[in-house]
């Protein structure tokens, strides 16, 4: 009840008894209401809070002025009753107010499906008939469509849609050569966020060692600073922090041998002089190759 008073605006919001009578809430305090009646002859009233407070707690739902005098126990309404109705009938509506909008927002709580290497997937077979309905323009209601699953509702009238509330992510990798099937009509539905391999060190800090992670950014760094400098690359060949976790298990040359190394034997593939953009990467990495060890030493071919 108090958060009712305190919203309305005294003297400037105006309420209606149910016979039509304007008035206005001038002041309130922990004992009285003061109200202000213009065009009636008694022009001025003042309630019991106290009355307002008990109807409220009883949780009797009082349909008409009648049954507050019952419930006090009086034979008559009095005038005062009229507008202890009117007030008691705004508190409960601003409260069913209350009580729909945290409804609605439990109901529009965010949902998000995260689609992996989307780009490698047939996306006709990925959304089917929901192609149409996860436009933007098309969220809510706005986009029905009706699908050969519409037999799956209570009601088979009811049409497909996806809700405003669902959000869609998938991650895609941009040398991987498969992207060019992902057609302009599909970019128009995505919003594209480039993330960066500096953008995301902070993943690193799962590692749970300071030093470790200190010298993982330093080595990431460098070698991606070194891949860059290749003429046929550029940042999108970068290697992110994702490999470095590995070293929760992996000594730094066990991840360079297993992981690293062939994957950047396999971006040069056909470069000229591969084995001295190999060379530049070690380096830059600080891998200090074994005695006798082969460069190519590290792939395993089976016939």
């Amino acid at each position: 009840m108090e958060n009712f008073f305190s919203s309305v605006e005294l003297g400037v919001d105006s309420f209606e008894t149910i016979n039509g009578s304007k008035f206005f809430i001038t002041s309130v305090d922990e004992r009285c209401i003061y109200l202000s009646i213009p065009g009636n002859v008694t022009d001025r009233l003042v309630l019991n809070t106290d009355e307002i407070r008990k109807m409220l707690e009883s949780g009797e739902d009082f349909q008409k002025v009648k049954d507050i005098a019952s419930f006090f126990g009086k034979q008559f309404a009095s005038q005062a009753y009229s507008y202890d109705f009117a007030i008691y009938k705004a508190i409960k509506e601003t409260k069913n107010k209350t009580s729909r909008k945290m409804a609605e927002q439990e109901t529009l709580k965010k949902y998000i499906f995260i689609i992996d290497e989307i780009n490698r997937g047939e996306i006709s077979k990925i959304f089917g008939e929901l192609f149409f309905a996860i436009d933007p323009g098309y969220r809510g209601r706005a986009g029905e469509v009706s699908t050969q699953y519409a037999n799956l509702h209570m009601n088979p009238e009811e049409k497909f849609y996806v809700p405003d509330n669902v959000y869609i992510i998938g991650t895609m990798n941009d040398i991987d050569r498969s992207v060019d099937s992902f057609d302009f009509a599909m970019r128009r539905r995505f919003r594209f966020i480039e993330l960066k391999a500096e953008n995301c060190l902070e993943m690193l800090s799962a590692l749970e060692n300071e030093a470790l992670e200190e010298e993982a950014i330093q080595r990431m760094t460098a070698l991606n600073q070194e891949i860059v400098n290749v003429e046929e690359l550029n940042e999108n060949y970068q290697i992110g922090p994702a490999y470095f976790l590995k070293l929760k298990h992996l000594t730094f040359d066990q991840l360079w041998t297993d992981y690293l190394q062939p994957l950047l034997q396999d971006y040069i593939q056909g470069m000229y002089d591969e084995r001295a953009i190999m060379k530049r990467f070690e380096q830059a990495y600080g891998y200090k190759k074994k005695d006798g060890e082969d460069i190519d030493a590290a792939v395993t071919h089976e016939g």
